[in-house]
């Protein structure tokens, strides 16, 4: 986002081009049942429309400007574009209301057709999702746990659900964290940590990974060591 807007092919083409490790978006479903890239489950902060992303069509979303003049994008677009060249984190965004099973269908559908399970993690807050996700998926897909900093129900859904990893915010990360995900064979992600300090203290504490708005700045860091 330090780049590009947010969830746009334009943002997706420039990591790929600055050469990272990966990138993440997020994705919820429009009003057609489509899964597309967009944060909020409105329209009017990220793009030059209003109204609920899951009210509006699919050829609607095409026509809106996400900045830059780049529209909506569904999942598949994105699986296009990527294809394999880096990692792609899908983070399956929920609303109250929202149909975990539906979405979290839809997405598995558009991984699966676009061959697209050894390079992806799927993520999301609401442990709902992720219980969903983790019973419907197959063990080659890696799912996660997002959160501010686990808490015991995270934990235990983590071991219950046999997740792949947690991913907590940069304030909340401690090297007890970083440990106990290593204990438990799970991937120990950070999110969004875009100061050098605070990158450099994540290297430090042996993080899986970094997400960031800056990837430029994680790698001068690890240049540096």
């Amino acid at each position: 986002m330090g780049h590009a807007p947010e969830n746009t092919l334009l943002g997706i083409r420039t990591a790929l081009e600055m050469g990272c490790d990966g990138v993440e978006i997020d994705v919820r479903l429009c009003g057609d049942g489509v899964p597309v890239l967009i944060h909020d489950d409105d329209l009017s902060r990220t793009t030059d429309a209003s109204g609920r992303v899951a009210d509006a069509s699919l050829a609607s979303l095409a026509a809106v400007d996400a900045g830059q003049g780049e529209s909506v994008p569904t999942l598949r677009d994105a699986l296009a574009l990527v294809n394999g060249r880096m990692l792609l984190i899908v983070e399956l965004k929920v609303t109250p209301g929202d149909d975990v099973v539906a979405l979290c269908d839809a997405v598995l559908k558009d991984l699966s057709e676009a061959d697209a399970i050894p390079w992806t993690w799927l993520w999301s807050f609401d442990s709902e999702t992720v219980i969903e996700l983790s019973g419907r998926a197959s063990h080659s897909r890696r799912i996660a746990h997002l959160c501010i900093e686990p808490t015991p129900e995270v934990w235990r859904i983590a071991a219950e659900h046999r997740l792949d990893g947690i991913s907590m915010h940069g304030s909340g990360l401690t090297g007890d964290h970083v440990a106990a995900c290593r204990a438990h064979d799970m991937a120990a992600f950070v999110w969004t940590v875009n100061e050098p300090s605070d990158i450099e203290r994540c290297i430090a504490l042996g993080v899986t990974g970094i997400v960031s708005d800056y990837p430029e700045r994680i790698q001068a860091a690890l240049d540096d060591r």
